[in-house]
């Protein structure tokens, strides 16, 4: 006699139901999302469904994702290693494009080594729960992508935020800080380094606390820029270690497309930093860059790192030949922030705000959830793709259109979307627009 399968618990059928009256909630205060099956590469223009539509969302600035040169070498992999890594890199894992990567990487840096991750999120989370301890403070700039200030709760220390680009409360909350404990014993142990061997997950025995100030340098909803003069002054004079994500920056900002702390002159004063190979690389995963002694802790030590799979080599190798591209070719560099600056004026005078974007990514402020999402609305009718950004993702009130441009954006494209704009702004745009 076949068996009937088992009803739905109660407890499964209350938690369904508590579930589904959320997602209606999110339905009404216009913060529900759902997914498009988008067709094809990812180019300046999507197919979604039957229809092509030009695309001003991606974090694929310097258009290499699709990169015949970017794609040819990710077969050659392909053909040579297959695709699956199989295992962990302390395993079998450990394949030769993901060394050569590595030391690609360090050199491109300028930094003694680099480890690659599965993704930017676990790059971040294994920086700071490997290395920061409950003994430690850390302040962390309120905008922040999420993988950052994550990874600062997790840690176990003691998380601070600071108002955007606020130094001087930043520099205020390390004064008082230091008027409350003892700061020759702060600043000599945020001086120290791990650099003994110690076991997976175990961490180093000390009662002194570290600070840490941590900062995304590109900030990813507002394409502004930290300014790491300010904070490296700070983190001197308070003996903290400067951590940044330089995600957003790497390809696109400084000498070669190496960030902002290169365009800032102030590499040397970065403790560790965090880049993607996600963005303007064109491929998948993030990586770690510092001192020799920081990598290898995080092999000994990063759980993130430990206990995943390895990125398949075609990825790797697809991210070795966009490096490459990306820096035999500075004119893609040129290219996509000369359109920033061109899109940038021509929102203004339209009387879009769009913050103190200097880089790809342009935001275009409404305000309202539903605004915003009136105003992708209006735009995808007319064939062009931006969705709206709502809280959680922004502050609340702050709901906007993301432009992101690629260097592949042809001029036409670029009037295009600023033909839309104009129509937009006339259309439905409210007088009292923040």
């Amino acid at each position: 006699m076949e068996q009937q399968p088992s009803p739905m618990s109660p407890a499964i059928q209350s938690w369904i139901s508590a579930l589904a009256d959320d997602l209606e909630k999110r339905k009404r205060d216009h913060q529900f999302r759902s997914l498009s099956s988008v067709g094809g590469p990812q180019s300046t223009e999507l197919l979604i469904g039957s229809r092509r539509y030009l695309q001003f969302c991606t974090n694929n600035y310097l258009g290499l994702a699709a990169d015949p040169e970017v794609l040819e070498a990710a077969h050659r992999a392909l053909d040579r290693w297959g695709f699956g890594s199989g295992a962990s890199r302390l395993v079998a894992g450990s394949m030769e494009s993901h060394h050569a990567l590595e030391a690609e990487l360090a050199e491109f840096k300028q930094t003694e080594a680099a480890l690659v991750f599965s993704s930017g999120y676990a790059a971040n989370m294994a920086v700071l729960t490997t290395f920061a301890s409950r003994h430690d403070l850390i302040l962390s700039d309120k905008l922040n992508h999420a993988s950052l200030l994550d990874a600062a709760g997790a840690s176990g220390g003691t998380s601070r935020t600071y108002p955007h680009k606020n130094y001087a409360r930043l520099a205020a909350l390390l004064e008082r800080k230091a008027n409350t404990g003892n700061p020759e014993a702060i600043a000599e142990s945020a001086r120290s380094r791990v650099d003994s061997p110690v076991d997976a997950n175990q961490e180093p025995s000390r009662t002194n606390q570290r600070i840490w100030i941590i900062t995304d340098t590109v900030f990813s909803m507002d394409g502004d820029l930290a300014d790491l003069v300010q904070l490296d002054r700070i983190a001197r004079e308070h003996g903290a270690l400067l951590f940044t994500d330089e995600a957003h920056a790497t390809g696109v900002l400084g000498p070669e497309g190496r960030g902002v702390a290169a365009m800032h002159h102030v590499e040397a004063a970065v403790a560790v930093s965090v880049g993607t190979l996600s963005k303007a690389l064109g491929s998948v995963g993030g990586f770690v860059t510092g001192p020799r002694q920081v990598i290898e802790a995080l092999i000994n030590r990063s759980r993130q790192f430990i206990y995943t799979t390895a990125l398949p080599p075609a990825c790797t190798a697809a991210a070795r030949c966009a490096l490459l591209v990306s820096r035999r070719e500075p004119q893609r560099r040129k290219r996509v922030l000369a359109l920033a600056e061109h899109v940038r004026s021509e929102l203004a005078q339209l009387g879009y705000q769009t913050g103190d974007s200097e880089s790809p990514i342009i935001p275009v402020m409404f305000g309202s959830s539903q605004q915003a999402m009136e105003a992708a609305a209006f735009l995808r009718e007319r064939n062009i793709f931006i969705p709206a950004i709502r809280p959680p993702t922004v502050p609340p009130n702050t709901a906007r259109l993301r432009i992101s441009l690629m260097a592949t954006h042809s001029d036409a494209q670029i009037d295009q979307l600023l033909a839309a704009m104009k129509a937009l702004r006339h259309k439905i745009l409210r007088p009292n627009m923040p």
